[in-house]
């Protein structure tokens, strides 16, 4: 027993075990001690105690010894503790084996499932975690829970740069160093290989980047993080030992590595669309979803601070003839510019958003007084004022500003949205200024906006309360004054307002997304009705009911589906119903309305362009268009009261221009028998306005057409 306790016999096994002679051995008491691998020393004694003398189940003790030529091997001791019988000393009996090669394969069989397990943990959280900083931060943590890594780093490429994303143990300003795809290790990395560096201090390849390294580092395995599109980086773990790493440390790294490269991708991805979900995609400025919420932080910062807050909305000046006058690209161009002007004048934290087409909206944080934020609006007109180039063209546009503020004092109840709809109120109020002007949400636009409010929410209820009715105003064919048709119109039957025309409510349903729900319940009763005169009408008699189309109804491509159901659902004829569209319409709707109307023509509807001659591009619009009847502005009918030559001019004109194209020509809102005279003298043989009959009830409108028809009849059998 002993640290140097004497050896009595060893076998000549001892040669293949350590590479001693027995006598070598046998010959040096402290051999045994010194040859222990110092961390295992104390571990080795403890079995050196006179506790297990007689004892038979001694348990085994292992450790590694060193060789004679210097390196060290596991053995696995197995003896028992035997006292002499005459009283002479205690001496072990057992045997010593190299388990060497056990001890390793343990060693590789636990890397293996410490490899499996942060694998796991890795495709867990590649699954759970979309913050690609926390994801690095935890296959950095796992890399360093394996045995013989002092060190792991993830680096991002950035074109010709390399950034460290993360380093472990240690913490420290950023890192950047240059990527150099054209020479070692830079080449390999590009083409996506491993690098394994045995050895730092032999390795010359790598001594420009030593400087970089952990003084403690002796070996490193550099490995790509690859993603489906481009090279995010690479990996690297490091050892305290040279030529730690192995082909199977190789495997499980690139394992690990395309983990981490798919994760960054998707967490790349998901942040890129929530940015797109969140952004204008044209200006890369927040959108209405991402302003609102910049604005409800500012206004729950104004209730926290006291501070006020102003909200703009913004709009540029008759931006439409941009678009249409010079190109769509050329409008695109500007609004981006316009958003890079903004931003530029902004403070910090302040916020600037596009709303889509010329809308621009402003979050003002932390103001002194209303008219810091008028001054602020003041400047952004002036700043919009410069001209912008735009490949050949200088543009120069103007803007109107409608400006709302928040405060302690004023902010009781309101919301974000209630704070942008003022600021968009104050904004249609400056444009009616004049445009290029600016005007703050007071109390008589307060009022106005009330009433809008109480509009809408009245609208919302009308259809189902049977609110809502259509009227209809009849066409007559000249000179018989026959009805041939009629236009129907909408009317609010209001519980406490009484019956409102169409411009006491349509513009709230337009701006509130109502006017879809409205425009098809419309066409469906429209159809319903013109149904139930079908069987009244003779098959060989001209008739139609017309149905005013709005914008949001052009933009819809299932338009023709819809009405095609409701014309077979009612069993009748598509010829007996037409589609009133104005030429504003069709600039609003203009990119899908060629599509639509192709359609609906196919089916066999009629299509009217309604107030013909009011707008920029009517001709144009006969060619492009399938149209089959053009009604004549009121405008121009209404100068038919004798002596105005030039509107007489102008019906004229237009009257010939059907005629040539073979459409039908109407002339609306024919008041007086002088119009009527003339509108008949200049060949137009369809007429409508309040003189022939006014906007009546369906009952009524029946009874008409029933007269209508009798005196057809009648005329039909005194001829006969």
């Amino acid at each position: 027993m002993g640290r140097s306790g004497r050896w009595h016999y060893v076998s000549p096994q001892i040669r293949h075990l350590l590479g001693y002679e027995p006598e070598e051995w046998m010959a040096n008491p402290g051999l045994w001690y010194e040859s222990i691998h110092p961390d295992e020393r104390e571990h080795a004694l403890s079995f050196e105690c006179e506790e297990w003398i007689g004892e038979d189940a001694v348990p085994p003790a292992e450790y590694r010894m060193r060789t004679k030529d210097g390196r060290y091997v596991w053995v696995l001791e197995q003896a028992r503790l035997v006292p002499d019988e005459e009283g002479g000393p205690t001496l072990w009996h057992g045997v010593m084996q190299d388990i060497t090669e056990l001890k390793r394969a343990q060693s590789e069989l636990a890397a293996k499932a410490d490899q499996q397990a942060l694998t796991a943990r890795l495709g867990e959280a590649a699954t759970r975690i979309g913050d690609q900083d926390e994801l690095i931060r935890i296959a950095i943590d796992g890399l360093m829970e394996l045995e013989g890594v002092i060190e792991a780093e993830i680096w991002e490429r950035d074109g010709d740069k390399l950034h460290l994303r993360r380093r472990s143990n240690r913490e420290g300003p950023p890192i950047t160093v240059d990527f150099e795809p054209d020479r070692y290790p830079g080449a390999e990395i590009a083409r996506g290989e491993t690098i394994h560096v045995a050895d730092w201090d032999s390795d010359e390849r790598m001594a420009p980047y030593k400087k970089y390294r952990t003084p403690a580092v002796m070996s490193t395995m550099i490995v790509p993080i690859a993603g489906t599109r481009k090279q995010f980086g690479f990996l690297t773990v490091s050892s305290s030992v040279a030529n730690r790493f192995s082909e199977e440390d190789e495997d499980f790294l690139r394992a690990a590595t395309s983990l981490i490269g798919s994760a960054i991708e998707r967490a790349r991805i998901e942040k890129s669309l929530r940015h797109r979900l969140l952004h204008d995609p044209l200006t890369e400025l927040p959108n209405r979803e991402l302003f609102g919420k910049r604005l409800d932080e500012a206004i729950g910062e104004s209730r926290a601070t006291g501070r006020m807050i102003g909200a703009l909305f913004l709009d540029i000046d008759h931006f439409k003839l941009i678009n249409d006058g010079i190109g769509h690209h050329v409008g695109d161009e500007t609004l981006r510019e316009v958003g890079r002007r903004l931003l530029a004048a902004m403070r910090p934290g302040d916020t600037v958003g596009r709303f889509g087409g010329d809308e621009f909206g402003i979050v003002l944080r932390a103001i002194d007084s209303a008219d810091q934020a008028g001054a602020i609006a003041d400047r952004l007109i002036e700043i919009l004022a410069e001209p912008i180039q735009v490949e050949s063209s200088e543009i120069v546009i103007s803007a109107s500003i409608g400006v709302a503020v928040f405060g302690l004092e004023s902010g009781r109840g309101r919301t974000a949205t209630s704070l942008l709809r003022e600021a968009d109120a104050a904004m249609h109020k400056a444009k009616a200024m004049g445009r290029a002007q600016i005007h703050l949400f007071d109390e008589p636009l307060r009022n106005s906006a009330l009433g809008r409010l109480e509009t809408e929410r009245g609208l919302r209820s009308a259809i189902e309360a049977g609110e809502l009715v259509v009227h209809y105003q009849p066409f007559v064919s000249l000179p018989r004054n026959r009805i041939i048709g009629f236009e129907a119109l909408v009317r609010w039957n209001h519980p406490e307002r009484g019956m409102l025309q169409p411009a006491e409510f349509v513009p709230v349903a337009e701006e509130s997304g109502l006017i879809n729900q409205i425009d098809t319940w419309i066409l469906a009763e429209a159809i319903r009705q013109t149904a139930v005169w079908h069987a009244m009408v003779p098959s060989d008699q001209p008739f139609s009911v017309s149905v005013n189309a709005s914008a949001r109804q052009l933009s819809r491509p299932n338009l023709p589906e819809l009405v095609s159901e409701l014309l077979e659902s009612h069993d009748l004829p598509p010829q007996r119903i037409a589609l009133e569209i104005t030429e504003t319409t069709l600039i609003s709707a203009v990119s899908t309305a060629h599509g639509v109307l192709e359609s609906l023509d196919a089916i066999g509807v009629s299509l009217a362009l309604d107030d013909f001659g009011m707008g920029f591009s009517s001709l144009s619009y006969l060619s492009r268009f399938p149209l089959d009847v053009i009604k004549i502005d009121r405008t121009f009918i209404d100068q038919l009261n004798g002596g105005d030559h030039k509107g007489e001019a102008i019906a004229d004109a237009i009257i010939q221009i059907g005629k040539a194209l073979g459409m039908t020509v109407v002339a609306e809102g024919v008041s007086n028998p002088v119009q009527l005279r003339m509108v008949s003298e200049l060949g137009c043989r369809v007429v409508q306005g309040y003189l022939i009959g006014a906007p009546t009830p369906a009952e009524e409108a029946g009874e008409l057409l029933a007269e209508s028809l009798a005196r057809r009849a009648a005329q039909s059998g005194a001829g006969a």
